[in-house]
């Protein structure tokens, strides 16, 4: 009889917790913001929630019109290694040479690789090395 109370408060707690996750990753709206501080570089800024299994990953289509120079947070509410604090970081790029080209970001299980969204920038470099985004995709 402990036995079987046992497994069904284990299953209920195991089903709690999978919901818990579930909300957690659908809330993460993975608001971008653009920033603008030198006319040379742009700045974007992407969410991801703490103590899930998921990173973003940018490629540049053309990486002789545009260069990755770093990436830092902006805000970590991770604090004390709660689960579902959102860490904001701000990817930075640089104007190479005039033309356009394509940053896309991919939101990566890095458990397995699966990718659960894609977001393509279309950026124009002038003849400045100013970088401006064009869309959003």
């Amino acid at each position: 009889m402990n036995t079987k109370i046992l497994l069904i408060i284990l299953g209920v707690l195991l089903v709690g917790i999978i919901i818990v996750f579930i909300v957690i990753r659908n809330t993460n709206d993975n608001n971008i913001k653009i920033e603008k501080k030198n006319p040379n570089e742009l700045e974007l800024t992407y969410d991801i929630n703490a103590g899930i299994p998921f990173r973003w990953e940018y490629e540049i289509e053309d990486e002789s019109i545009v260069s990755f120079v770093k990436k830092y947070q902006i805000s970590n509410d991770n604090s004390g290694a709660k689960v579902g604090g959102k860490i904001k970081t701000n990817y930075v790029f640089k104007g190479l040479k005039e033309g356009e080209t394509t940053i896309t970001f991919k939101y990566v299980n890095f458990a397995d690789n699966y990718i659960d969204k894609e977001i393509k920038h279309m950026v124009m470099v002038d003849k400045d090395l100013n970088i401006t985004l064009i869309n959003n995709d």
